[in-house]
């Protein structure tokens, strides 16, 4: 139920910050070649908002698993073999995005101070994009490995990998 309310208010804030991406540019594209200039804010801004955008629309692909992958291998195997591969792909998937969180947040104190000038903000806030997208990419992952946890054990029937649902089906339209 918390991950449920947590999805979707990363899915208003990812649509939020597309919004603001995609009107900026449209001003300053009517800007540049209707009137000759244009704003100083645009390039930083679309730039760090598309980090923040990137990594929370990750973490929405890793629940409606909808990033890419490559299903040659995983489709030779079947039932709780074919548990055993997700689960290990899985467990590599999280040990990354642990270590994206750790580094994400060493990484941050050494940006407080930098101040983005156009913005006049410290670009740190920018740089949380990191850790706060893989632990939502780690908290949709999680009942995943758990249900593959749970087919291995002989809990629950065999987890085969469903394909991405369509966007109208996953509430995106």
């Amino acid at each position: 139920m918390v991950l449920n309310i947590l999805n979707r208010v990363t899915m208003v804030v990812t649509v939020l910050f597309l919004s603001v991406i995609t009107v900026m540019v449209a001003v300053e594209v009517v800007l540049r070649y209707c009137f000759g200039s244009s704003l100083y804010v645009t390039e930083e801004l679309t730039r760090y908002l598309m980090v923040w955008v990137v990594f929370l629309a990750s973490s929405l692909a890793v629940r409606d698993n909808a990033h890419i992958s490559i299903e040659i291998l995983a489709n030779l195997f079947k039932g709780r073999a074919r548990a055993w591969y997700n689960l290990v792909a899985q467990l590599f998937f999280l040990s990354f995005l642990a270590f994206l969180i750790i580094e994400g947040l060493i990484a941050l104190p050494f940006q407080t101070d930098q101040i983005i000038p156009t913005l006049n903000i410290a670009i740190s806030w920018f740089y949380l994009a990191i850790p706060v997208g893989s632990a939502l990419m780690i908290l949709n992952l999680l009942p995943r490995v758990w249900d593959n946890l749970k087919t291995i054990a002989g809990k629950a029937g065999p987890v085969e990998q469903p394909e991405a649902a369509p966007a109208a089906e996953r509430g995106l339209l």
